[in-house]
């Protein structure tokens, strides 16, 4: 039991390194005063089952990785399937709590955020309400459960989920260095989805059209962003990078004073999740290989940059 209850301390320490902070992320979750917490951390008195299962859903953490794994070699990630169309409670819960996760995280002054995509990223795209109606359809079409398909004049985002939505950009906007590492023709996977969704009857002539001009509205949103190299509601970093080789695998990963956080991304708008450091490190060494073949579009190369946004115009309009 011992072995185990180390192993439980040990990955809530390497979600918050600092003990001050581990209790007051704590204090959050129990009903329980900074001493009684302290004495648990010091061992003096065990966390309970029902403290342990409520530390571990609020976040995320595996008790079943903590039990089996080996620690030399496995890592912990954790994965929960959100339903974006239908969601219920629980979904709802869990992406509240990744917003709360991400506000703490924007509230290091010294934060970091970096995405590596070959898609268009869920912070750019969240920002057109359309544009998210066809993720969602997107979604639904490849991955969802219910029998019957529906096309994208069907979907409507409930105000909770846009709220969210909405919500997840503004806490992505507050993170101090945003570093995002795109593979150069993630717009145009975007037009061909738009393309194919039209070929086959899911999206309408005058649908494609709406769906055009939001994409080139945020296309002149993005090219602002990129040269400024800051967004322009909180004066915040963006550094924008267009990758020449295929991104094998697509992630994003989060750094601040209180934490560092993980994501692999799957099933598109689902992620692995870890908070394990060593996780995070060899994805940044990914990070820094992958910056060696790509070029940074933010505050510099203004040839290239005005280039790459006229040819995304010029193939939104040809295409779509």
């Amino acid at each position: 039991m011992a072995h185990y209850y180390d192993d439980f301390l040990k990955a809530l320490e390497e979600r918050y390194p600092r003990k001050s902070d581990l209790v007051n992320a704590l204090m959050e979750v129990l009903p329980l005063e900074k001493e009684n917490l302290y004495r648990r951390l010091r061992r003096e008195v065990y966390f309970s089952a029902e403290e342990t299962m409520r530390i571990a859903s609020a976040w995320n953490i595996s008790i079943d990785n903590i039990i089996s794994a080996n620690p030399d070699k496995s890592r912990p990630f954790h994965f929960n399937m959100i339903e974006y169309v239908g969601a219920g409670e629980a979904d709802y819960e869990m992406l509240e709590r990744y917003n709360r996760g991400l506000e703490r995280i924007g509230s290091d002054p010294h934060s970091k955020m970096i995405e590596v995509l070959n898609a268009m990223p869920h912070s750019l795209y969240c920002i057109s309400e359309h544009l998210t109606r066809f993720y969602s359809m997107k979604w639904l079409y490849k991955y969802g459960m219910s029998e019957e398909i529906a096309p994208f004049g069907q979907i409507q985002i409930p105000e909770r989920m846009r709220k969210l939505d909405l919500e997840y950009v503004r806490c992505i906007q507050n993170i101090s260095e945003v570093h995002a590492i795109h593979d150069r023709y993630f717009i145009e996977h975007l037009v061909d989805d738009i393309r194919y969704f039209h070929t086959i009857g899911m999206v309408k002539e005058d649908e494609v059209a709406l769906l055009k001009r939001e994409l080139l509205s945020l296309l002149d949103f993005m090219e602002e962003v990129t040269v400024n190299g800051y967004f322009p509601t909180t004066k915040n970093k963006l550094f924008f990078y267009l990758s020449h080789t295929w991104l094998p695998t697509e992630y994003m990963l989060f750094e601040s004073k209180f934490s560092t956080y993980s994501f692999v991304r799957i099933l598109e708008r689902n992620s692995l999740a870890s908070t394990d450091k060593k996780v995070f490190d060899r994805f940044m060494n990914m990070v820094n290989a992958t910056k060696s073949s790509a070029v940074l579009m933010s505050g510099s190369n203004t040839l290239q940059r005005m280039e790459f946004f006229k040819n995304q115009r010029d193939m939104i309009d040809s295409a779509l």
